[in-house]
């Protein structure tokens, strides 16, 4: 794991440094936190980590079955994010797209089987049901990753101890493909922050929030049928503040008739940015409450059955609390 975890981060690095100088230039626009031209597309260094990770990987009999698949489809949707940074791809070809690389991932990754709130307390899903939530789970997240990653540090400041806690359910639910996704995306992640923290040198582009997100939400979805009953619960309490900030802006935009998946300026970390604070405390922060809601979901699920979905249950209402208050905070 050492090894696939070192050359995963060195070998980002060096790709990302490689694209920072020859890269493609991100100019400022409306709803950018950005104000002078950066070069992006460092995702490219992110992938090439993940790759070399993975190879590290194979050369091991580590058990992991569908991992495969799940970095196939990563990189289907890393190579989708690369398209539309050089050239602005069509949205219905995108969501077109996106709807069969979610299939992909469901197929590679397996789909939900069960609901449960703990071993005893549950149903099994009909197939329909459990793919098409799934499928869901996978687009929601890959969105979500994509949509927050508009400031300085804040994708590898949420799934680098995203990454690390998947790894860690991965390891006590015995499920290889969560353990060796979970690591090559924080130790890819890594990597490429050296040239990402504030004030950013280098932007990941679509190519590396798409292939970001995917692969966590094929690591994740790989956990959910396996181990014990809050895996179900933990795949989205581990990027919970992501899916909190859009999901809730969205909330918050329909409640005033603004609503549409159009690019804005409206999640809570860009009101924040506007209001004052640097990219930096913004990092730190949602660093910290990935790192914090991943410990106490980790520690439930080894504590008592039925605590994790317990323990997403307090996070929704204290992260949509804060929510509400950065709107009072900002004014808007």
């Amino acid at each position: 794991m050492i090894a696939m975890a070192a050359s995963a981060g060195l070998v980002s690095l060096i790709v990302s440094f490689l694209v920072l100088k020859g890269g493609i230039l991100d100019f400022p626009n409306a709803r950018s936190s950005h104000s002078a031209p950066t070069p992006r597309g460092g995702g490219l260094g992110v992938l090439a980590g993940m790759g070399a990770g993975a190879i590290i990987a194979s050369l091991f009999p580590l058990g992991a079955g569908a991992l495969g698949g799940v970095l196939a489809v990563t990189l289907m949707f890393a190579f989708l994010g690369f398209l539309d940074d050089l050239f602005v791809l069509d949205e219905r070809l995108k969501l077109a797209a996106f709807i069969i690389f979610c299939l992909a991932m469901v197929t590679a990754a397996g789909p939900v089987t069960r609901f449960g709130l703990t071993y005893e307390l549950g149903f099994a899903l009909p197939p329909l049901v459990g793919w098409i939530g799934s499928a869901l789970f996978v687009f929601v997240v890959v969105n979500a990753v994509n949509f927050m990653d508009g400031s300085d540090g804040i994708l590898a400041a949420v799934m680098i101890p995203a990454g690390i806690a998947l790894a860690l359910a991965g390891l006590a639910a015995g499920v290889m493909t969560s353990v060796i996704t979970g690591v090559l995306l924080a130790a890819s992640l890594a990597g490429f922050v050296l040239l990402n923290w504030p004030p950013a040198k280098l932007f990941a582009g679509d190519v590396g929030a798409l292939g970001a997100g995917a692969l966590y939400a094929g690591g994740a979805l790989a956990l959910v049928n396996h181990g014990f009953s809050g895996t179900l619960w933990l795949a989205p309490l581990l990027v919970l503040v992501f899916l909190a900030d859009v999901l809730l802006t969205l909330l918050r935009r329909a409640r005033h008739g603004r609503f549409s998946l159009s690019a804005h300026r409206e999640h809570a970390y860009q009101r924040l940015i506007d209001s004052g604070w640097s990219h930096q405390t913004i990092a730190l922060v949602y660093a910290g409450l990935t790192a914090v809601i991943g410990l106490t979901g980790l520690l439930a699920a080894q504590i008592m059955d039925g605590g994790v979905p317990l323990v997403f249950a307090v996070w929704v209402v204290v992260l949509t609390g804060l929510h509400v208050s950065v709107g009072r905070v900002v004014g808007r």
